[in-house]
């Protein structure tokens, strides 16, 4: 039986959940604008290279590859958390509103790479805040109204911003500056979260590593999202690629795409969240996993296979319920597989290979795309999922993954 909070510790997890709530609100929107614009406007408007646009979908895979080197300088400043994520807040925010001045696109592409690379540092230092500030079998509840409140706005703010690209692609510029306005809310809401300075890891990432390959589980869990991160990854800038891009016969409108790659998936992620939640408090993380995979098989199989715009509508629809839980999977994870004190060493582990992945992803998409055509991108998905799978069900009987650890 657990033991009853004191009144500090009440207060620091109500505090934690009204700013990350609020912080979520801001973070929605600005999260749909990078999403709305960036393609797009690269595909439209500067008509990029497939290795600008690579670049800028492998932007915040870019940021979790260097999160180790990260954590490392942030632990030896002995800065309270909250502040850095801050920090890095604000340093998005300066991206954002430097890519407004862009007039060519490997500048545009340059600006929102580094907000990324910033931007990406901050879910490994969250998990340290989630994990201390939240007791174990509440944090999956803890945090699915915060996802489902970014994923309401944002669907929201695709649709708008889908109508103001249709008006005129220019205006990209000053929804740009309106983006980095609302990051520095974001970054003022991260100031208020309470949290305390990350320990010094004096090994770094070298010791980091050593000990996921002492950790058989987290080897074989790491193992286990790389090939499903791969197959998941691949595919997403694919998705607006494959709507815009006329040589694939849709040329859908900006709105129209907005609505199918964001809008409709933003939706069903918004309902999946308490499910989710509630799941991943209260089962077996391998069969969660599981069930996530096969939402994502079936939904981007389906989408590379047809034109049809019911139907791109119904695969995004479970591609969006499925990354409900992939996102709150991924962000809480280690918090049932780390030792207690070392759960943002693992997330940095796991950010890391997030990164390794996620870098090559969309030049190995854009290849498959172009060399070999739409339906095998959603072949190779099929594939690396269901490998997947098979290796989060063997892992299913490890008593970690059976019983929530604080």
């Amino acid at each position: 039986m657990k033991e009853p909070r004191t009144n500090q510790e009440e207060r620091i997890a109500s505090d934690t959940k009204k700013y990350d709530l609020r912080r979520n609100l801001f973070n929605g929107i600005v999260e749909a604008g990078f999403a709305s614009t960036a393609l797009l406007v690269a595909i439209r408007y500067f008509e990029a290279s497939d290795s600008a646009k690579s670049l800028m979908a492998g932007g915040s895979c870019l940021g979790f590859l260097l999160a180790p080197g990260f954590l490392l300088l942030i632990g030896k400043s002995r800065t309270p958390v909250s502040r850095i994520c801050a920090l890095l807040t604000f340093g998005t925010a300066c991206g954002i509103l430097l890519s407004a001045t862009a007039n060519s696109y490997w500048a545009y592409a340059g600006w929102l790479i580094m907000a990324c690379v910033l931007i990406g540092q901050v879910p490994s230092l969250m998990i340290h805040i989630y994990s201390r500030n939240y007791r174990s079998g509440e944090r999956g509840r803890k945090i699915s109204g915060n996802l489902m409140l970014s994923a309401i706005v944002g669907a929201v703010t695709a649709l708008l911003i889908g109508r103001l690209l249709d008006q005129d692609l220019s205006n990209f510029r000053p929804l740009a500056v309106v983006m980095s306005l609302l990051c520095l809310c974001t970054a003022y809401f991260h100031l208020r979260i309470p949290s305390e300075p990350l320990k010094p890891n004096v090994g770094g990432l070298a010791e980091d590593l050593r000990h996921a390959l002492k950790d058989r589980l987290f080897s074989w869990m790491l193992t286990g999202w790389m090939l499903m991160g791969i197959g998941n990854l691949v595919p997403i800038p694919l998705r607006v690629e494959y709507l815009a891009n006329p040589a694939y016969g849709i040329d859908a409108s900006n709105t129209v795409v907005l609505a199918i790659t964001l809008v409709v998936p933003l939706i069903t992620r918004v309902a999946s969240i308490p499910a989710w939640g509630w799941a991943f408090d209260r089962f077996n993380l391998a069969f969660v996993r599981i069930a996530i995979n096969l939402f994502f098989l079936v939904g981007l199989f389906l989408y590379f296979q047809t034109q049809d715009l019911v139907f791109l509508s119904l695969a995004s629809a479970l591609i969006g319920w499925a990354t409900g839980g992939g996102t709150m999977a991924w962000t809480l994870w280690v918090t049932k597989v780390a030792p207690t004190g070392k759960e943002s060493s693992y997330m940095s582990i796991h950010s890391f290979f997030t990164g390794v992945r996620g870098v090559p992803a969309p030049f190995v998409g854009y290849w498959i795309i172009t060399t070999l055509g739409p339906s095998q991108v959603g072949w190779t998905s099929v594939i690396l999922i269901g490998l997947s799978c098979l290796i989060f069900l063997a892992l299913a009987k490890d008593e970690r993954l059976r019983v929530t650890h604080s």
